[in-house]
């Protein structure tokens, strides 16, 4: 469950994750970001901060 896995990073337990929790956690990540869109559809007017490159 990601968000016990979770819940576990944040506290104060991390020394007792192993390193098989680690990879389920990356894989799931991993899961999660590919799922995402690359580009995001944005309608106008738009405020652009920052460095724009």
């Amino acid at each position: 469950d990601i968000d016990s896995l979770i819940e576990l990073l944040l506290g104060d337990q991390m020394g007792n994750i192993s390193e098989e929790t680690i990879k389920i956690l990356c894989a799931k990540s991993k899961e999660i970001f590919l799922r995402q869109p690359i580009l995001l559809e944005l309608e106008p007017p738009l405020k652009v901060c920052g460095i724009v490159e």
